[in-house]
C-alpha cells in the first residue's frame, strides 16, 4: 500500500506508541485522523506534525463513554468519506493484585481496551468498506496470550481482544478488510505502573524493550509491504522470559 494520500485514523494519538505511529504515517504523506482524550494535547501534536503538511483532522474522545464514542464515530463519518487504516492504540494498564482492583478500574480496563475497540471499528465499517484496501490494527499484547498474577484486569481485557480481532480476521477475510493484532512486549513509553524513567533505567540494566519510534516505523513498513499477518507478534529479546519472573 503506497500510503501517500491515504487516509490512517490513530485511536490515542498522543499516547506513547500512537504519538510516533502518527509522526510515521505522517511523513509517509498520509492525511491522519488523530483521536485522543485531551484537545490541548492533539494541538501539541498537530505542530509537531506541522512541517509533514498533510491533512490533520483532530477529534476528542472519552473511550470510558459510550455517548462520547459514538460522537467520535458520527463525527469522522460525517467529516470523512473512507479510511484506508484504522489503528486502535489507546489503552489503559492496571497492574493490582485481585482483591485491590476497584470496580472501576476493571470496567474502565475493559471500556478502553476491548469494548471502544469493539464500537468504533463497527460504527466506522462503512468508511473502511469504501477503501480498496483497509487494515484495522489493533495493539494488544504478550499478556493476552500468557497470564500472569497480579494482572487479572490487565490480561482478561486483552485476552478478550485479542479473542475479538481473531474472530474478525475471519469473519472478514474474503472482504477488502483485514483485521490485525498487534501482539506487543514492553515498550519503552509511561504505559502502565512504572514510569519512562524507571523504564529507561531498567533497559540499561538489560531489560529487553521495544522503542516506540522502531516499533511505529516497523508498523507502517508491514503496511506498506502488505505483509502484516492477522496475528503479527512484536516482541523485544528474552519478553517471555523475563515477564514470567513476575516483577511488577
Amino acid at each position: 500500500m503506497n500510503l501517500s494520500g491515504k487516509t490512517v485514523c490513530v485511536i490515542g494519538a498522543t499516547g506513547g506508541i500512537g504519538r510516533e505511529v502518527s509522526a510515521v504515517f505522517a511523513k509517509k504523506g498520509a492525511n491522519l485522523l488523530l483521536v485522543a482524550r485531551k484537545m490541548d494535547s492533539l494541538t501539541v501534536l498537530e505542530k509537531e506534525l506541522a512541517p509533514t503538511k498533510v491533512n490533520i483532522s483532530k477529534y476528542t474522545c472519552d473511550l470510558t463513554d459510550p455517548n462520547s464514542n459514538e460522537s467520535l464515530a458520527g463525527k469522522i463519518a460525517k467529516d470523512h468519506k473512507n479510511i484506508d487504516v484504522l489503528l486502535h492504540l489507546a489503552g489503559i494498564g492496571v497492574y493490582k493484585n485481585f482483591p485491590e482492583i476497584s470496580y472501576e478500574e476493571w470496567k474502565a480496563s475493559m471500556d478502553i481496551n476491548v469494548t471502544s475497540a469493539f464500537y468504533i471499528f463497527q460504527k466506522l465499517l462503512p468508511l473502511l468498506e469504501k477503501s480498496e484496501k483497509a487494515y484495522v490494527i489493533a495493539s494488544g499484547s504478550g499478556m493476552g496470550k500468557v497470564a500472569l498474577s497480579g494482572r487479572s484486569a490487565y490480561c482478561t481485557s486483552k485476552f478478550a481482544l485479542r479473542g475479538l480481532m481473531q474472530s474478525l480476521s475471519k469473519e472478514y477475510k474474503k472482504t477488502n478488510i483485514h483485521f490485525v493484532h498487534l501482539t506487543l512486549g514492553s515498550v519503552l513509553t509511561s504505559f502502565g505502573p512504572l514510569s519512562l524513567t524507571h523504564k529507561k533505567r531498567k533497559h540499561k540494566e538489560g531489560k529487553g524493550y521495544l522503542e516506540p519510534d522502531w516499533l511505529a516505523d516497523h508498523i507502517a513498513t508491514k503496511v506498506e509491504h502488505d505483509t502484516l499477518e492477522d496475528e503479527t507478534p512484536v516482541y523485544p529479546r528474552h519478553y517471555f522470559s523475563e515477564s514470567k519472573k513476575d516483577i511488577r
